[in-house]
């Protein structure tokens, strides 16, 4: 099968891009978008996923507006339409590669929709190539790029439509591919892999002030990226050596609510910055964590189209309520993504937040 990618001279085994090298099931290769605006009004998470050898694309958005976050997963069959990203009304179209994405999801009965377009404005940064082996079974091996920049376009949510502007909203991206546990479907047959789960707190933070981007992630669990990040300006990469950071959370100790963080890159030279939460994002809305109605997660075929979605109050730090139905609930994890005004000096910006505290399993 040929795609348009087939014209271009970067073949990395003899097959066309339809395939991709190894059977793996939880292969996987996607963008991950979300951005926010400085007011606060609206936060999204995104993601367009494909699965080459379960022969799926799944993706979704999940909208924080008004104290509501708004959820839609969408899933069909990835052949033989490869060359679109999108499913349904959910579509990533890439505008200029490394400088402009755009990002679609069309109206419908899901109740929002928009249209917003992500630029680059500071080099990219490429992650270490994550790879994880226990007993020599090989578990997972991931390549990961992180951008930031600035976003514009619209959002209409709740018969609202909010304008989006470079200069005061934000745009926080990664792309993604390799083996990775927890996508392409439950694992039925292999040996248990151990939790290896290791108490502390973990930040994945992406941020954009007017002069410069930056990243950081710090993992207790000591993955191939823990302790990296850099200072991204529109001329280079300059490695971060240091991050500092000093968090206050909501009632729970879930829910970031304020703070601060310190980045001492390679030169020597000392950044400090404040933060202020504007809202937080679940992405088990988005199909993590088994999050799909059918509770198998990402990347599993669920017939030539598939949809579903729901509204939940996300006003309480931890409590969740489903608007349709009434029920409350709250996850077993820590996980969400939020989103946070950012000053340095006199200078404003954002920032993607993920500030997980790991706890003890069953705690």
């Amino acid at each position: 099968m040929l795609l348009r990618m087939d014209e271009y001279p970067y073949h990395q085994f003899t097959e066309t891009f339809a395939g991709v090298h190894g059977s793996d099931p939880m292969w996987n290769d996607g963008h991950y978008v979300c951005g926010a605006d400085q007011a606060g009004t609206v936060g999204f998470t995104s993601n367009v996923r494909l699965y080459a050898n379960n022969d799926v694309l799944d993706g979704f958005v999940c909208l924080r507006h008004g104290g509501r976050q708004y959820n839609i997963r969408v899933s069909r069959r990835l052949r033989s339409d490869m060359d679109h990203l999108g499913a349904g009304p959910l579509r990533i179209e890439i505008a200029e590669p490394l400088e402009t994405v755009r990002l679609v999801l069309e109206p419908g009965d899901h109740g929002f929709a928009m249209d917003v377009l992500a630029h680059t404005t500071g080099v990219p940064y490429m992650g270490p190539i994550e790879v994880k082996r226990l007993d020599g079974r090989l578990l997972s091996e991931r390549a990961t790029y992180e951008i930031s920049g600035e976003l514009e376009g619209w959002v209409e949510v709740g018969g609202e439509r909010v304008t989006l502007e470079r200069s005061t909203a934000a745009m926080f991206r990664n792309h993604s591919w390799g083996n990775q546990p927890g996508r392409g479907g439950p694992r039925l047959y292999g040996v248990p892999t151990p939790s290896r789960r290791v108490p502390g707190v973990r930040h994945w933070v992406l941020f954009h002030m007017p002069d410069h981007n930056g990243f950081f992630f710090e993992d207790p669990n000591g993955r191939a990226a823990s302790g990296k990040g850099a200072i991204l300006t529109a001329d280079g990469v300059v490695p971060v050596v240091r991050a500092e950071q000093d968090v206050v959370f909501h009632e729970g100790g879930r829910r970031v609510q304020s703070g601060t963080f310190r980045l001492t890159d390679v030169d020597g030279v000392v950044r400090d910055y404040s933060f202020t939460d504007l809202g937080w994002v679940y992405c088990q809305g988005g199909g993590y964590f088994g999050g799909f109605d059918d509770g198998l997660g990402q990347g599993v075929y669920r017939g030539e189209y598939h949809q579903e979605g729901e509204v939940w109050d996300v006003t309480h730090p931890t409590l969740i309520r489903d608007v349709a139905t009434g029920r409350e609930f709250e996850f077993a994890h820590d996980w969400a993504e939020n989103f946070t005004l950012v000053r340095s000096g006199e200078a404003t910006g954002l920032a993607h937040y993920e500030c997980v505290v790991i706890r003890e399993p069953g705690n």
